[in-house]
């Protein structure tokens, strides 16, 4: 019934008009998109980032309430806790305590049967810990539960806004940390070690307490009766890092928290940037394992063409692909220190300004010839006997008449270089006072 009128509206003719070729649009009238191209991040070296606690929160609180705090010792305290966009901060026993986020953080309900020590009874609290589990420090915060049914279930719903308001922060403090990639599963045409990737991607490496890298890591099928998981400098793939053998006893877990995107492959932790990619991962790492465990042959192209075509069907349903907005880090980033660079044209090895050396004077070029010759007899007649030619004290320089540098003026050059992203900047954190909106 609507069908006539809806035709009309969009194509301009109604449903049972011919068809009129002398209307149709010619070629060259027509404007043809590009076809789209995988956007490319132009990371050089490696991205590192300091993962301590200590770093300053940015603006102002997101959120900021009183809660109680659980510590160790049996002791419940009410605290105001301040979310912030990076950290969380409180007071607790007139000390200002703060805490910034990693990668490697997790937020998760909580519930307690016991009873302390002064009689209160912890199952009265709704209960949630914040864990920076790659930093040993852990925090359980309480929401007051009431008798009656009501103030219960507020006590239930601000719990469950809390947790999802600190999920969501760390979620922001990771993806931060990423440059734009999509997960790839075709080679690099240059690099042939890559010939047999199954997918490959970006993903944030715990590489000590104070330190996250974000590293290139490449899957590869079963062969010769293992799988790899190999990790790069940079999408590049032309500095190999190391390799991770995967076996059918090779450890592969998640980190189980709310929105958490924190994984493991044997002692490697590692974090994606979204939650669908860490199970992508996790996904396609298992079957690796299963293949192996199943002493399957090493795939054939065809087959390497079927994985990777489910790989990114699956990508691209789950969303691993979507458009990343691009955004300022959340963690400062570390230099790395490098070889000594090759100095530009003016400068030395050590860093200081020298003057080119002028062409020598051709009659101070003869008088100290003659100086150094007079010298020579001189000392010939002194010292009868052998004498050292190439010793210091019957040595002359012959038309030296470079000047040397002012030493007042002289500034070190330091050798420290840092990965840097397509727009060629090094520093991406945001100024003090930035709010991000969540």
């Amino acid at each position: 019934m609507l069908a006539t009128p809806l035709c009309r509206c969009i194509c301009g003719s109604r449903k049972d008009d011919l068809f009129d070729t002398s209307k149709a649009l010619e070629e060259s009238q027509c404007e043809f998109e590009d076809q789209p191209t995988l956007p490319r991040s132009h990371v050089r070296g490696v991205l590192l980032y300091d993962a301590a606690p200590d770093q300053p929160l940015r603006g102002v609180p997101i959120r900021e309430e009183p809660l109680w705090l659980l510590s160790a010792d049996e002791e419940v305290s009410s605290v105001t806790v301040s979310l912030y966009v990076n950290g969380l901060a409180f007071r607790h026993k007139g000390q200002e305590h703060s805490f910034s986020f990693s990668p490697f953080s997790l937020v998760r309900n909580c519930k307690f049967q016991a009873t302390t020590s002064d009689g209160v009874d912890l199952s009265q609290f709704k209960c949630f810990k914040v864990s920076m589990f790659t930093q040993g420090a852990c925090f359980y915060f309480g929401v007051r539960e009431e008798t009656e049914h009501d103030l219960d279930q507020a006590a239930e719903e601000k719990r469950a806004c809390w947790v999802l308001d600190v999920s969501r922060a760390m979620r922001l403090v990771t993806q931060s940390l990423f440059p734009t990639f999509n997960i790839a599963c075709y080679p690099v045409a240059e690099v042939p070690r890559t010939r047999g990737r199954l997918m490959a991607g970006y993903l944030a490496h715990h590489d000590d307490a104070s330190t996250t890298s974000v590293l290139y890591c490449e899957l590869h099928p079963q062969k010769d009766g293992q799988g790899r998981l190999v990790i790069y400098e940079n999408e590049s793939c032309e500095d190999l890092l190391r390799e991770i053998c995967i076996t059918e006893r090779t450890s592969c877990t998640d980190k189980v928290g709310i929105s958490c995107s924190c994984f493991s492959v044997e002692e490697h932790m590692f974090s994606a940037r979204t939650i669908a990619e860490r199970k992508l991962w996790l996904r396609a790492i298992s079957n690796v394992k299963v293949k192996v465990q199943n002493c399957a042959p090493e795939p054939q192209d065809e087959e390497l063409q079927q994985y990777r075509a489910a790989i990114l069907e699956h990508a691209r349903s789950t969303g691993c692909n979507d458009g990343q907005a691009a955004t300022d880090a959340l963690l400062r980033r570390q230099v790395q220190k490098l070889e000594f660079p090759e100095m530009p044209f003016g400068y030395g090895q050590d860093g200081h300004f020298a003057f080119p050396p002028f062409p020598p004077d051709p009659m101070q070029a003869i008088q100290a010839a003659s100086d150094g010759l007079d010298t020579t007899a001189a000392s010939a007649a002194e010292h009868e006997g052998d004498v050292d030619e190439d010793s210091e004290d019957n040595r002359e320089d012959l038309g030296d008449t470079q000047p040397k540098a002012d030493p007042s003026q002289d500034e070190s050059i330091q050798g420290y270089v840092q990965a840097e992203d397509s727009s060629g900047t090094t520093d991406v954190g945001l100024p003090h006072g930035t709010l991000l909106g969540l």
